[in-house]
């Protein structure tokens, strides 16, 4: 019976102690981004480490900039390591599927934003791709029926997508349709691929050599439209109230452009840097073994901003 006691106390103690290390030992998170040039990526990434550091949890966030290979690397570097868990931003399905697989094979919990990937995961957070570009395109409508079409003028229509990525093909072809639908009166005469602010430059300013009356300008995320904007603003148009720009995300940059009354008349906001905490949340949950307050894939908010309400959404985004 001494024995026996002896024996009992020592596993209650040996469970005791592990159960003490686990709840002591660091959770370690790796953040998988694609372009630290992209605002509202940037942005959002120094929310989650902002995040996982108010919940004691240690976070790597590491860029891959666009180069595939170069994620695969980087998830494979965190699960070798001995990660508990990572959050990655594929631009498609099948970019670092098996990485991730192997992630989540070897205990880590995955989560994704942009794509939910082909393997398995715990989390996704995504827009739906489709109804976000319908989104653009309708603001886009609304304004040139009234700003255009109802004093004889026909829209001029420059649209910015990225065939490279499916998300943003989907959110372009959303646009694209919302404008067939809704503004017949007008012509799409031109496109361009881009998804960073150089880029957008480049394509407004082309836009403008080709098509000098131009007065409609859809793009796939703000990072383009602030090179459009400026693209535009060179050409003396910042301030014009019958040429409009139409974006989405809601980086402090297009928010603060919108607010201004002038070309940038509309941004769908996304609320990305609080996307970015919810993220965090669901993958330390996921971690720990409890349930979180997410759905398994979670859609972003898509608000509307234009002049009118413009600075309470600038007002959310600096947490004021």
């Amino acid at each position: 019976m001494k024995k026996l006691v002896v024996s009992l106390a020592l596993v209650i103690a040996l469970v005791f102690g592990a159960t003490a290390f686990a709840a002591e030992k660091t959770i370690r998170v790796g953040l998988v981004m694609n372009q630290a040039t992209t605002q509202v990526i940037s942005t959002m990434a120094n929310h989650m480490v902002k995040k996982c550091q108010a919940m004691g949890v240690e976070a790597t966030l590491v860029y891959y900039e666009m180069d595939v290979a170069t994620m695969i690397n980087q998830i494979e570097n965190f699960t070798n390591s001995g990660y508990d868990g990572i959050a990655v931003l594929p631009m498609n399905p099948n970019d670092g599927a098996g990485a991730m697989q192997a992630a989540k094979d070897a205990g880590l919990k995955v989560v994704t934003f942009d794509t939910i990937p082909a393997c398995d995961y715990d989390y996704s957070f995504t827009a739906s791709n489709t109804d976000l570009g319908y989104k653009i395109g309708e603001a886009a409508a609304k304004w040139a029926k009234e700003a255009l079409v109802a004093k004889g003028v026909k829209p001029i229509i420059g649209v910015i997508n990225r065939p490279q990525s499916e998300f943003l093909t989907e959110r372009a072809n959303g646009t694209l349709k919302a404008l067939a639908e809704l503004l017949p009166e007008g012509e799409v005469v031109i496109s361009a691929a881009g998804d960073t602010e150089p880029m957008g430059l480049e394509a407004g300013e082309n836009f403008l050599i080709a098509y000098p009356d131009m007065n409609v300008v859809c793009t796939i995320n703000d990072d383009t439209g602030s090179g459009v904007f400026n693209a535009f603003s060179a050409a003396g148009y910042a301030e014009a109230k019958d040429r409009g720009l139409f974006t989405c995300d809601g980086t402090l940059t297009g928010l603060t452009n919108v607010s201004k009354g002038g070309f940038h008349k509309t941004c769908i906001d996304l609320s990305l840097p609080t996307v970015g905490e919810w993220m965090m949340e669901a993958l330390v949950a996921a971690i720990k073994g409890e349930k979180s307050n997410y759905a398994k894939d979670t859609h972003f908010p898509m608000t509307a901003v234009t002049a009118e309400n413009a600075a309470k959404a600038i007002a959310d985004y600096n947490g004021d």
